[in-house]
């Protein structure tokens, strides 16, 4: 069975955007004419029962209906949870999901550490590309901060946590390992497979804060440049 608010929605839309007169609309739907032009009445009771769910939803914005629909019957009032439902979709009541907040590995550091010798501060960060036909690759560098010096650079379609491991063993062979490693709050550097391998090497990681973002942008130019210089090269 539906209510006749469902065929009287339909009626109203057809009439707006001038696909059919009401009675030839009336007469598709099998809806009575009288009951498309009758207004729609809303009872003492229904009224008083959609203040009280438009008062507790605003004092409480974070419930949902079933909790509103708890509150109304402790005090007294017998509401149906679809009902309410219903009648806070149609005020627009509906309570948004949290975002998820993402796992920081590390103290968020007020002032950026500023590297002063060779090894003191390495950055490792992703940076994308894509071939003549569109496919997307990505390149992982790894960057001196002191040096600026571009010591491993890293291509695949897809780079997963055991293979950044594996470039920055190659790196620490051949340069020696740093005190500390900064990288931003990527899912790729905050993997537990990179974090405890940097543990057992005793590397402490740096995150990129909010107030470092100018200067982190400057670091991936330098790594993209670095990049781009190695590529020329190989070509």
């Amino acid at each position: 069975m539906v209510s006749p608010s469902s065929p009287r929605r339909a009626v109203k839309s057809i009439v707006e955007e001038g696909l059919g007169s009401a009675l030839q609309a009336c007469r598709a739907l099998e809806l009575a004419r009288s009951s498309f032009y009758r207004p729609c009445a809303f009872s003492l009771t229904r009224r008083r029962v959609q203040r009280a769910v438009l008062k507790l939803s605003e004092k409480h914005p974070r419930y949902g209906y079933r909790r509103i629909t708890a509150l109304l019957r402790r005090d007294g009032s017998s509401i149906n949870p679809k009902r309410m439902q219903r009648v806070r979709r149609m005020e627009g009541l509906q309570v948004r999901r949290k975002q998820r907040r993402m796992r920081r590995v590390g103290p968020e550091q007020n002032e950026r550490l500023r590297a002063s010798k060779p090894r003191q501060v390495w950055s490792w960060d992703f940076v994308e590309d894509q071939t003549e036909n569109g496919t997307r690759f990505r390149i992982l560098t790894l960057l001196d901060e002191y040096t600026r010096q571009c010591l491993a650079i890293h291509s695949a379609w897809s780079i997963r946590a055991v293979d950044a491991i594996t470039v920055i063993e190659t790196a620490i062979a051949r340069y020696g390992a740093p005190a500390h490693l900064r990288s931003d709050n990527g899912s790729e550097f905050i993997a537990y497979a990179i974090q405890d391998w940097l543990k057992e090497r005793e590397i402490k990681t740096l995150i990129s804060s909010q107030a470092a973002r100018g200067r982190t942008v400057t670091s991936r130019a330098s790594m993209t440049s670095c990049a781009t210089r190695t590529f020329r090269v190989g070509s």
